[in-house]
């Protein structure tokens, strides 16, 4: 019995022996199979790969906004609060400090327990699968992906310190809702910064690593509190919270601070926009040979959307603040009531009565095939995505034709129908629902897309720039009204015609050629002869008064064009030009007789650059947006040199300074005894205008109003600070029908008073309320008209016939 029992014992241990060994070998092999995959190589643990916004920084450092694909910008372990890696440690990985990456009790226990006491996955393990793979859903492979994170979690911890790959955790995780990284988290759900969070935020946020769809704050509140009570249990049981602590923090509310990240709201987001195509022209520019001028070591591009540098700008967030406000103070609650008054007396509204149905027709045809609904109607944009035609293809799908934003090349994998050309207009003409701009507020309504597209066109536009003369720096931009549903940009973008705002490079060129702003001259018609077959050109005044004596400098501050257009015929339309071009003007300029009285449709950034000259002893200086550009490692990609060219002498920059404070001081007429200015309501401290004027300290300044009053304009200068603003509809058939609410005083310069009143009263903006500062030596003419009386020309002034 014993010989014949031998075999069986054998037969049993061999099984036993193949029981227990071959997990082990399978382990085994495994672990053999990871460490020969394609796992990450020393360069990718020291760098590993992640796309980390830009970020727009305000003139003091703080944040205005950031170019991403993932709402990622990433910080040093010192400036996470310790509340935040106490949280992490104590609810994700409590032996975090004394395992080498991989935590066998763990394990153990996650194995023992399903789970249901803890998973077995350290927070390097977790790292790994951020940083190295992609979880899969097939269990052999997902497996086979747990012994590959085994491995760099190892590699990981030899590789950083613990501190290190606590920072690379916080910066990695996606907390949704745009917020990716720690930094972006801070500042999404709470509006503070990562070393600031408090007990109960970091709470919060570690209780989200979990599963942040479950435990969103925003959809499921009550879920992700009590998620958040569970994080504060942990802090709790490992000691770093006493038993009341938690008791009191446990009942204090969620505290949600929530910022929604969109490019189309916060600070500046037309400056941004502008910004954004300024940076891609720039680091995608090459040299003489064909060369980019600025790349990375690696030899290749910058990336504004993955490489995490930062952008200097000079804007300064206090003014960018006061700007938008005083547009919105003025048109949202002033200007647009009035402009609705206006029109709703038209019988095509909002168009003027003068322009024709057929031209009507063509104007909202155009905008129709510029809006967004049309181009995904006719497959040039994805409806997800904002993706461009190049990413779209036609395809069969569901039985019929249909546009496909392809994914592989980047696009969002999305379908929809192909409506036939002709069927377009049908569906502009269908009422749907739509939430629609308002200026208290989105309104939720049912309107055809038509009808939309002639309700937005019934609202006023603005833009305001702000900048300091001395050295080019742009410290304002408001582009528009509300760029959510106006992405248009009245700062640079737009050519609106000047009218009186172009008359100083008239002066100006008079000035610079010996004319003396005292100087006496007949207010009556000047006309210029015109080729054969046209009437000779008369220009006439605004006001249509005529006879007596005026001087220069009051001619100019009562925007008078029978005087501008005398000294245009003296000087020469040409003379004019190459001024304007010296004092940064790009835009196409015809030498015509009738420049003088602004026909030029000009951008309010090149006006305002023009207008600094005055106010930098007559060199100009090409505004600048942002100063320089780092990697993300700090190194300077790009400083700025600023362009510059001396347009005018110093004394005559002086003298037209001197001239323009008639505009908002009076200028005297010795004719009639009076003192007035086009925008002397500026200084007005009573009635409805004290809330925008009452300013008392040196202003330079000049209204412009254009034909039919589609365009107002108001540039001031201040010694140390130069405004421009503009105010009319986009297209310029809509517009007021009368001048007294259509002209820049009206229009533009009130945007002008609310933010000047709001920069001077601001304690954190140095600015100056001296005077401009005099050249030294003697100006060679009288600028005291009142004091010492007009200058009687010595000859007869030639007025033409």
């Amino acid at each position: 019995m014993s010989a014949k029992s031998t075999p069986s014992r054998t037969r049993r241990r061999l099984l036993w022996w193949a029981l227990v060994l071959s997990p082990a070998l399978g382990l085994l092999g495994m672990l053999v199979l990871a460490s020969n995959s394609d796992l990450p190589s020393t360069e990718d643990l020291e760098n590993p790969r992640s796309d980390l916004a830009t970020a727009i920084l305000f003139s003091d450092g703080t944040q205005m906004g950031q170019y991403y694909r993932e709402n990622r910008i990433p910080v040093n372990y010192d400036q996470i609060s310790p509340n935040v890696v106490n949280a992490l440690i104590a609810t994700e990985d409590e032996r975090f400090r004394e395992h080498s990456g991989i935590d066998l009790r763990g394990t153990v226990r996650a194995a023992v327990y399903l789970g249901k006491k803890g998973g077995a996955s350290t927070l390097t393990q977790q790292l790994s699968k951020m940083l190295f793979t992609e979880r899969s859903s097939n269990f052999i492979t997902r497996t086979f992906q747990k012994f590959q994170e085994w491995i760099i979690s190892a590699q990981l911890e030899r590789q950083y310190t613990k501190d290190e790959i606590i920072a690379m955790y916080l910066n990695r995780f996606d907390w949704i809702n745009q917020a990716v990284g720690i930094n972006s988290a801070a500042r999404v759900y709470f509006s503070t910064t990562p070393d600031s969070l408090r007990i109960e935020e970091a709470a919060l946020l570690v209780g989200m690593c979990k599963n942040p769809a479950l435990f969103n704050p925003l959809r499921r509140p009550d879920t992700t509190m009590t998620r958040r009570m569970v994080v504060l249990d942990q802090m709790r049981k490992n000691g770093i919270l006493t038993t009341a602590e938690y008791d009191s923090l446990k009942v204090l509310p969620m505290g949600l601070k929530f910022q929604r990240v969109d490019h189309a709201e916060g600070p500046a987001p037309y400056y941004r926009e502008v910004l954004r195509a300024k940076l891609q022209d720039l680091l995608s520019s090459t040299d003489d040979e064909g060369n980019l001028r600025y790349v990375k070591a690696d030899g290749t591009p910058y990336d504004i959307y993955t490489d995490g540098l930062k952008v200097y700008t000079t804007l300064d967030g206090n003014m960018q603040r006061h700007a938008e406000f005083a547009v919105s103070e003025h048109l949202g609650t002033e200007l647009q009531d009035d402009f609705f008054k206006d029109i709703d007396k038209k019988r095509n509204k909002p168009f003027d009565f003068r322009v024709s149905q057929k031209e009507i027709d063509g104007i909202l045809d155009a905008a129709m095939k510029r809006s967004v609904r049309y181009r995904i109607l006719v497959g040039k944009q994805c409806p997800n995505c904002e993706r461009p035609s190049r990413y779209i293809e036609k395809k069969k799908h569901e039985g019929s034709q249909h546009f496909h934003c392809k994914p592989d090349l980047g696009g969002c994998d999305t379908y929809w129908p192909v409506v036939p050309e002709e069927d377009i207009p049908a569906v502009f003409d269908t009422p749907v629902p739509m939430r629609v701009f308002s200026w208290k507020g989105e309104v939720d309504t049912v309107l055809s897309p038509m009808d939309s597209i002639r309700y937005y066109k019934s609202f006023l536009q603005s833009g305001l720039l702000s900048m300091d003369p001395h050295t080019g720096f742009v410290k304002a931009w408001v582009g528009g009204i509300d760029f959510k549903h106006f992405q248009y940009d009245h700062v640079e973008q737009a050519r609106r015609q000047v009218g009186s705002t172009f008359k100083p490079f008239v002066y100006a060129t008079a000035i610079r050629e010996g004319m003396e702003p005292c100087r006496e001259l007949p207010n009556q018609r000047v006309c210029f002869d015109m080729p054969p077959g046209q009437p000779d050109w008369c220009p006439e005044n605004s006001d249509a008064e005529y006879g007596g004596m005026v001087t220069v400098e009051y001619a100019l501050a009562n925007s008078m064009n029978t005087i501008t257009a005398w000294l245009m015929k003296q000087y020469g339309p040409q003379a004019v030009t190459v001024l304007a071009r010296h004092m940064g003007v790009k835009s196409p300029l015809e030498p015509v007789p009738s420049l003088c009285l602004g026909v030029a449709d000009l951008t309010l950034l090149e006006m305002t650059g023009a207008f600094a000259t005055f106010a930098n002893k007559g060199v100009f200086i090409e505004p600048i947006l942002f100063t320089r550009i780092e990697d993300k490692n700090g190194n300077t990609v790009y400083d700025v040199t600023p362009k510059t060219d001396e347009a005018l002498d110093e004394r005559t920059a002086y003298i037209m300074l001197d001239m323009l404070k008639g505009v908002t001081d009076g200028a005297y007429n010795p004719s009639t005894g009076r003192t007035v200015g086009t925008g002397l309501r500026l200084r007005m401290g009573w009635g409805s205008r004290a809330k925008y004027g009452n300013i008392k300290f040196p202003t330079a300044g000049k209204t412009g109003t254009t034909q039919n009053n589609s365009d107002g304009w108001f540039i001031g200068i201040t010694p140390d600070l130069v405004t421009g603003v503009w105010t009319g509809a986009d297209d310029r058939s809509v517009r007021f029908s009368t001048t007294d609410k259509g002209q820049g005083a009206n229009m533009a310069l009130p945007i002008y008073g609310y933010y000047m009143n709001k920069v001077y009263a601001d304690p954190k903006i140095e600015i100056s309320t001296g005077d401009f500062e005099r050249p030294s030596g003697e100006l060679g003419v009288e600028i005291d008209c009142r004091a010492h009386g007009p200058v009687k020309p010595t000859t007869k002034p030639n007025w033409g016939d």
